[in-house]
């Protein structure tokens, strides 16, 4: 809506859902640091081929209490890997993604780190050994050219991103920007002496403004748009707002 381009498609799938965490989903990152060490975390967390213990039957988040995978409990494992995430990303890149590409559409993928992960690990052939270092920033856009196999064209300086080390992408919000995020993540998970929240302290609206820095700022039109949708949707709720309150937040990556 704040673009003005209503119109343009969404399509939703369930094979760019967050990888399962299993029996960690929805315990604080930094306890399960306390409990396990930060290097067996990290494995369960970057690793390729390392899944988290598997989800109990009776887990408060088990999906069997999500009405939207009624029909296909049993094809979800009781936890993922990113091989797993994977394997289920790869079916939507090569059966949608990109049909859509080589028809010359422009695409806006979004979806939780560790199914971008996965798709950014075989987009730029990052081994296996290596993903485990490549961690990703939210809500902050990556753009890619593609040549005519579907590879990453160089960016215009020549050389991987500064704030990974991995990407031929262009990070909207600027490399540096990109490696201040990514640091305050990692504190905010494997510092176990930071007790303060480094996402909502004095400092987040340096984070929440790189949009306007990227894009500039919303027109009045759009302004006016998203004004009043938020008006509606706090004054009449529709059913589908009032069920998106109810579904259950997952542990992020």
């Amino acid at each position: 809506m704040e673009m003005g381009q209503e119109y343009i498609p969404v399509n939703k799938t369930w094979r760019l859902n967050e990888r399962n965490y299993g029996e960690l989903v929805g315990k604080n990152k930094k306890e399960v640091v306390k409990q396990f060490g930060q290097d067996q975390v990290k494995r369960w967390r970057r690793s390729y081929d390392q899944p988290p213990p598997p989800m109990s039957d009776d887990h408060k988040y088990h999906p069997r209490r999500d009405p939207r995978y009624r029909l296909m409990l049993d094809d979800i494992p009781k936890s993922e890997s990113l091989k797993c995430t994977m394997q289920r990303s790869s079916v939507y890149w090569d059966e949608v993604l990109v049909p859509a590409i080589e028809d010359g559409k422009t695409l806006l993928i979004v979806g939780h780190e560790n199914n971008l992960r996965s798709i950014l690990m075989r987009l730029e052939d990052i081994p296996e050994e290596d993903i485990i270092n490549l961690s990703l920033p939210r809500a902050v856009p990556l753009a890619y050219r593609l040549d005519a196999n579907l590879k990453p064209l160089p960016r215009p300086d020549g050389k991987l991103d500064e704030a990974t080390g991995f990407l031929r992408g262009t990070w909207l919000g600027g490399d540096q920007a990109v490696a201040e995020i990514l640091d305050r993540d990692h504190k905010q998970v494997y510092d176990t002496t930071i007790t303060q929240n480094l996402e909502t302290d004095e400092t987040r609206d340096q984070w929440k403004n790189w949009m306007s820095i990227a894009v500039g700022e919303p027109s009045p039109e759009q302004k006016a748009k998203t004004l009043r949708g938020h008006c509606r949707a706090q004054e009449t709720p529709s059913n589908t707002d009032q069920y998106d309150n109810l579904i259950q937040k997952r542990a992020s990556g």
